[in-house]
């Protein structure tokens, strides 16, 4: 039963505001650096004052640190990040003709944003260029980075992603000789995941997953920040209400480079795509404000992913009685977004909820509080808590 008490509410609107300020304040939460390492410390410290018993599972990663990544045109050099999964070499120097995407042998342009980053990838596997500058667009300037997906088998030629401030000048600029530089190195380093499993009452059932990523490429005050705040509050109503089933929680690093960390974990246990009773996946941006509308709705969009009707009448269910109703509802013939995709290709069962065309995605001005609908993330808080009892306690 949801409680509408007005004491409960404001108390865990208070513990929900506390977690996403102190992860906000932690700093850039890329993989396998200090701030990475010292946020899973901090969120073991926090499972632990819950009452429960934190692992922090290690995997290996082999960090790109960025010595210089810039493009020079005329004496005007523009510093900006590389994709992290495109090939190229410790130190490069790329001298040519700036130019648009269907030109060969020139250092393309374009501009991109995470919605239609996809659709540039056939001119990365083409070759045709001698490098790349991918200038990103958000709600304001700066640099809203793209997602190495494929970190791990790095393709295409050198690219670098500037801020959208540079936009009309680099296309001014078009014909005209343009150095790209690239010096970088790489750190053999750990990453980790922060597990937690709390036991049911028949551990012979096949248990509930409730995961989360925990890195991105700047603070992510509202792209991560509230799945970890509502995973901390799941855990803690069932440590207080032990569940029928077991209940396992993921925070996973490795997320903006093709999630490496659940590739880990499901790497360790293969066998719990399809033996788990259900897999649920709190999403990016479940805690941003509106900031603009797209095609009349506010956004970013409430969207539910779910991998078959009883568990998407359950989910809508308990949002219901929060009086949310998502504005997308994406089916399980359709291969989902996030780390419901893992699940998606195992042929597991999921449900999974995001926040989707968030003009801060990725973006460095994601922070606290600007970025943070408390309200709504309170009442998906306890729609999620909800839909986790429902799944939890199911015979």
């Amino acid at each position: 039963m949801i409680s509408n008490d007005k004491h409960e509410n404001d108390e865990l609107k208070k513990r929900i505001s506390e977690i996403i300020k102190d992860y906000d304040n932690q700093g850039i939460h890329r993989t396998g650096t200090k701030v990475d390492l010292n946020s899973a410390h901090w969120l073991e410290k926090e499972v632990k004052r819950i009452g429960l018993n934190p692992y922090l599972d290690e995997f290996t990663i082999n960090r790109l640190d960025i010595i210089e990544t810039s493009l020079n045109i005329d004496n005007k050099k523009i510093d900006g990040i590389p994709l992290f999964d495109c090939i190229f070499p410790d130190n490069k120097i790329i001298i040519g003709k700036l130019g648009f995407l269907k030109e060969k042998n020139t250092i393309g342009i374009a501009r991109t944003n995470n919605d239609r980053f996809r659709h540039l990838k056939e001119y990365r596997r083409s070759n045709q260029h001698l490098g790349l500058v991918f200038i990103t667009q958000g709600l304001t300037p700066g640099l809203s980075l793209i997602n190495a997906e494929n970190f791990k088998e790095p393709f295409g030629p050198p690219t670098l992603q500037i801020s959208s401030d540079y936009w009309s000048w680099t296309k001014s600029n078009v014909g005209k000789e343009a150095t790209l530089t690239f010096k970088t190195k790489r750190t053999p380093t750990k990453a980790f995941n922060v597990n937690v499993r709390i036991k049911g009452k028949n551990s012979n059932l096949a248990p509930l997953i409730v995961m989360t990523p925990r890195s991105g490429w700047w603070n992510c005050a509202s792209e991560r920040g509230g799945g970890i705040a509502i995973l901390l509050e799941m855990m803690h109503n069932f440590y207080i209400n032990p569940p029928y089933r077991d209940v396992i929680f993921l925070a996973n690093s490795g997320h903006e480079l093709g999630h490496l960390g659940l590739n880990h974990f499901l790497k360790e246990n293969h066998n719990l795509i399809k033996n788990a009773s259900c897999w649920i996946h709190l999403g990016a941006n479940i805690s941003a404000k509106s900031q603009k509308k797209k095609n009349n709705v506010p956004t970013p969009i409430i969207t539910i992913q779910t991998s078959d009707e009883e568990l998407e009448k359950l989910a809508l269910k308990s949002m219901k009685l929060v009086e949310v109703k998502p504005s997308w509802k994406i089916p399980g013939t359709k291969r989902p977004y996030g780390e419901a995709r893992n699940v998606f290709d195992g042929n597991g069962r999921y449900f999974s909820i995001l926040g989707l065309f968030n003009p801060l995605f990725h973006h460095p001005d994601d922070r606290w509080p600007y970025a943070i609908d408390l309200n709504k993330t309170l009442k998906l808080t306890k729609a999620l808590i909800d839909i986790g009892n429902r799944v939890a306690n199911k015979n």
